[in-house]
């Protein structure tokens, strides 16, 4: 395992009215923060408050209004603020993401803007100006759910270090959407096929940058993965492969240039035209890709045990951060939401010394005794209820006993 070795670090941060956080201001350290307490007093709201500077996506909402404090709703303008200082290589960074719900009691969405230094930025121009990786329970959804969200896990990794990569996925949606649209009006008689020429060559550019960028990206992770979950569980071998899904084969999209790759796909889109005219909607490309899990040769959805999956996310996550500090020089901020949870003490301890050496780490709890004194003593501890966070010294298990 290499060493994480960064200046970057997370220094302040101050919430303001998001979710059940009315005021926040709080001073991280550089190595190790615990925070521990109850569920939905705040701490998983924490970590998320961090991933959205660094992602510009909510983890856990269906539209970014509900990361507003739900008592503001009635206000003419409610809006939420997320600030943080950053130190990074060159210098130190202020980000402010800020969301404002224009008309909450109509049920419209609200607007996000993001400020660099005080400067106003485009939200594309403000993504990974600080780094993060996010572990949550959600992320046992990545090795048995839907194919979205494992395209999703590597695209917001990509998004964070690889702007040609954010630019590309962009234009593809967007090309995506338009294709679609011509797709149901020539099944329905009201255009001609011909008329599609012009977006299956922008899906085909954009689409053959995904799939060469992704499958680079998942064959690093790949390695990455299976050395991390050695350390978590000796007996299991982790494997990740992806899978582009096209009607007939592409060039290993790892190695080919784009150009080969966007040629291929062109020609997959025009044999499969007829399809797609009757589906009204584009059946294959980047949109439509897989990313499997084996665990000892076998499919992980469907055999893997809940602490296994749990395994395999973590190593997922720390494959993440350490593909990131490579292309990024600098380690990411690891967020930890109760990943101690579902583990028997073996794996917490082997998850405890994977975690041990990490640049940056906040992590989350429910109960002080999941984390050995040898931990609690280097982290910085804090105790998370209704809202407030407070800086406290925990006290061993061993000793409130006797005491009692």
């Amino acid at each position: 395992m290499q060493e994480y070795n960064s200046s970057m670090r997370l220094r302040h941060l101050q919430l303001f009215d998001y979710r059940n956080f009315e005021r926040l201001h709080i001073e991280l350290p550089a190595k190790a923060a615990l925070f521990v307490g109850d569920n939905a007093q705040g701490k998983t709201n924490l970590l998320e408050a961090v991933y959205l500077l660094a992602t510009l996506r909510a983890v856990r909402a269906e539209t970014d209004i509900q990361l507003i404090r739900r008592e503001l709703l009635s206000d003419v303008l409610p809006a939420a603020r997320v600030v943080a200082e950053v130190e990074t290589r060159a210098g130190g960074v202020k980000i402010e993401v800020a969301v404002v719900a224009r008309d909450p009691a109509r049920g419209a969405n609200a607007t996000k803007t993001v400020k660099i230094n005080g400067a106003p930025k485009r939200l594309a121009d403000a993504v990974g100006r600080i780094t993060a990786v996010l572990f949550s329970a959600d992320d046992l959804l990545m090795i048995e759910g839907s194919p979205s969200l494992r395209r999703r896990y590597i695209d917001l990794t990509l998004m964070q270090v690889d702007q040609p990569y954010s630019a590309a996925r962009s234009r593809f949606e967007r090309v995506l959407l338009q294709r679609n649209r011509l797709l149901k009006r020539v099944r329905d008689g009201e255009a001609q096929a011909e008329e599609l020429g012009f977006w299956t060559d922008e899906l085909s550019k954009d689409g053959a940058l995904i799939m060469q960028r992704r499958a680079a990206a998942l064959a690093e992770i790949s390695g990455l993965a299976a050395d991390y979950h050695r350390a978590l569980a000796e007996a299991e071998n982790l494997g990740v492969s992806y899978q582009p899904r096209t009607d007939s084969p592409l060039p290993e999209p790892a190695f080919a240039s784009a150009d080969e790759i966007a040629e291929c796909l062109k020609e997959n889109f025009t044999r499969g035209l007829t399809r797609d005219i009757a589906a009204g909607m584009t059946l294959q490309g980047p949109h439509r890709d897989e990313i499997l899990f084996a665990l000892n040769d076998l499919p992980a959805a469907g055999y893997a045990s809940r602490a296994q999956q749990r395994s395999i996310a973590l190593s997922l996550r720390l494959a993440e951060a350490e593909l990131l500090r490579r292309r990024r020089g600098e380690a990411p901020v690891l967020l930890l939401d109760d990943v101690l949870s579902e583990m028997d003490s073996s794996r917490r301890q082997a998850v405890l010394a994977a975690i041990r050496d990490v640049d940056q780490l906040l992590i989350t709890g429910a109960d002080w005794d999941r984390f050995p004194p040898e931990f609690s003593s280097i982290a910085a501890c804090f105790d998370v209820k209704d809202g407030a966070v407070q800086a406290i010294t925990p006290v061993p298990a061993a000793a409130r006993t006797a005491d009692s």
